[in-house]
């Protein structure tokens, strides 16, 4: 809704928005008009947009219009629906031969792939920032056993190339999560990794984030951060002593972990933020967080002190998987989370598990930290099971929830997975809530009031750019190469896309509609002229093949019902045809449904 709302404020933006999108719909009719000039067949209406005309003008015995609601686009044929009045007359679309009609109603899509490698081929030349450096990445993820680091660059995907973030994450999308072969560059070398079988659903089973720029590019007005004083070219250096690593990514979980520990009566936080500033100076800003009720206990899935996976220094060759952590620095391990963020930064002094039954001592590598340390190993996570971990000083181990206490039942209702856990959690609302725990082979009780969350998502105002590297072609025909390979690719790609929808292997929470078409766009064009041109190829290419569904009303419907009557030497009935088209313009209704119905979702969950 954020986006939504700055495009409010940006009429340019707004109009190119509406001028590309609007451009792509009038392509694809005019591919459809064209082919109607070339084969001679008469023009009733061309209009862009559908319901009532708020422009319109007559020429040559075709009526131009624009229509009110801006969801598409059409051109009206002579003759050419169901129970129309047929004269006979050569210019009538069903007097036309059988490729002449197929040449029309494919000109739109033929249309809309042209346009897409024309607007690659532009935007290469023009400069497009690509998002392909990995930021971070999530212990015992399939990346993290696979391998990969932050900073590295990934170039293909099983010999697929990948261009940026998106390309990788769909890729992986309509893989299955079945093992792969990753090329990436790291340190100026290509390596080969093997990602091994990926499980669950949405970006993060792959267990690797975008890279962002340190500095802020910006501040949002009247945010937390902007009244503390806060500016663009800030860089987050700690929050309440907590160094950083990357603060796009890092100041969000602090934060949440802060509002956790915050008392039933809490209404803000105090934070101190040690900043530098874009002229090298060094600042603390104490900025002051409101928060808000949330039905959240302050619990993860329990990791244990178990190790499945080691990969990398200092550990590799010292632990092997089946090692217990028992003690780090002194400390008792009882989850490799709580070590993460307790000693994370601390120089490595000692280091204990146990092994076959039997505590030894792991020499310490010169110079090795605990965070080093855990950047090597993880345990299992399993949202399965109902064995959870308490967040240090949050709602649950303020009752007494234990590292490794099993869920049994929640608010008196019996809990199976962690998952199930949670969404009782939620549904208890703000009212004290009582935990059934298993402990020891032993069953308790708890009761406990839930916690609170920051009230402003994200890093307080602070906005950050992705890391990016420039794409530019200078040379006109290296530049529409690499707009023909983009079309190719992507043609590819959302086919694949739309038959993962008709077999479930793809979620339709995936479907987008006119909202965040509007959205992405207005973004694009936010960030610069190459963006934006690529995001008008890729919308141009998901309209040509989507006008290929063999779905009555769409291009793709009637070429199917083209090839029918081809194959009958006849047309099909009239009410046949009648009624697969009142069946198509229901599907379709109920596809928009749906988007707008995603697209509401996404601005409610911003």
């Amino acid at each position: 809704m954020a986006h939504v709302m700055l495009a409010a404020l940006d009429p340019i933006a707004i109009l190119m928005t509406i001028v590309g999108l609007g451009g792509l719909i009038f392509f694809h009719e005019l591919g459809h008009f064209l082919a109607c000039r070339l084969t001679g067949t008469r023009v009733e209406a061309f209009s862009i947009g559908f319901g009532k005309e708020i422009l319109g003008w007559t020429r040559g015995g075709t009526r131009y219009r624009i229509g009110v609601v801006p969801l598409g686009g059409y051109v009206k044929m002579a003759a050419e629906n169901p129970g129309e009045r047929r004269t006979g007359a050569p210019d009538e679309f069903p007097n036309k031969p059988f490729s002449a009609r197929l040449f029309i109603m494919s000109a739109g899509v033929l249309f809309n792939l042209i346009l897409a490698f024309a607007l690659f081929a532009w935007a290469y030349g023009v400069g497009v920032p690509l998002q392909r450096e990995i930021g971070a990445v999530t212990p015992g993820s399939p990346a993290w056993r696979a391998g990969l680091k932050p900073g590295d660059i990934v170039t293909h995907f099983d010999g697929r190339p990948v261009m940026d973030f998106i390309d990788l994450l769909t890729e992986d999308l309509l893989g299955g999560g079945a093992p792969v072969v990753l090329t990436v560059e790291r340190q100026g070398k290509a390596l080969e990794v093997s990602l091994p079988a990926r499980v669950g659903d949405g970006p993060d089973r792959l267990g690797v984030h975008s890279a962002f720029e340190d500095a802020a590019v910006a501040v949002a007005k009247d945010s937390p951060i902007a009244r503390a004083g806060g500016r663009e070219g800030d860089v987050v250096l700690a929050v309440n002593g907590e160094p950083l690593g990357s603060p796009a990514a890092e100041i969000e979980p602090i934060l949440g972990r802060l509002a956790g520990q915050a008392g039933p009566d809490s209404r803000e936080l105090e934070v101190v933020f040690r900043i530098r500033r874009a002229d090298g100076t060094i600042e603390d800003l104490r900025v002051r967080v409101p928060l808000e009720e949330l039905p959240l206990i302050g619990i993860t899935p329990h990791e244990g002190n178990r190790i499945e996976s080691v990969v990398g220094s200092p550990a590799h060759g010292l632990l092997l998987p089946g090692d217990e952590i028992v003690r780090v620095n002194g400390s008792p391990v009882l989850d490799l989370r709580l070590l993460r963020e307790g000693l994370g930064d601390e120089a490595l002094t000692e280091w204990v598990v146990r092994r076959d039954g039997v505590e030894v001592a792991i020499p310490v590598p010169p110079g090795a930290t605990v965070g080093a340390l855990c950047s090597a190993i993880a345990g299992r996570l399993d949202l399965t099971r109902t064995r959870i971990t308490p967040n240090p000083d949050g709602p649950a181990a303020r009752a007494g929830i234990r590292p490794g206490d099993v869920l049994v039942a929640v608010a008196g209702k019996p809990v199976a997975t962690f998952v199930a856990a949670a969404d009782t959690i939620r549904a208890n609302g703000m009212k004290p809530l009582e935990i059934e725990i298993e402990r020891d082979g032993k069953r308790e009780t708890l009761t406990l009031s839930p916690g609170r969350r920051s009230a402003v998502s994200g890093p307080l105002g602070y906005a950050y750019a992705k890391k990016s590297a420039l794409f530019h072609e200078r040379n006109v025909f290296r530049a529409a190469a690499a707009g023909w390979r983009r079309t190719m690719r992507l043609i590819e790609t959302t086919v694949r896309t739309v038959t993962g929808l008709v077999t479930r292997r793809v979620s339709t929470d995936n479907i987008g509609g006119p909202i965040a078409l509007a959205t992405i766009t207005y973004n694009m064009f936010d960030q610069g002229w190459g963006l934006f041109l690529q995001i008008l190829g890729l919308i141009s290419v998901n309209l040509a093949i989507l006008n290929l569904l063999p779905i009555p009303i769409l291009d793709g419907g009637q070429i199917v019902l083209l090839v029918a009557e081809k194959l009958r030497g006849k047309p099909l009935p009239e009410r046949v045809v009648g009624y697969l088209q009142v069946a198509g313009l229901v599907l379709i209704l109920g596809l928009i449904v749906l988007a707008f119905r995603n697209d509401i979702t996404r601005m409610v969950a911003e």
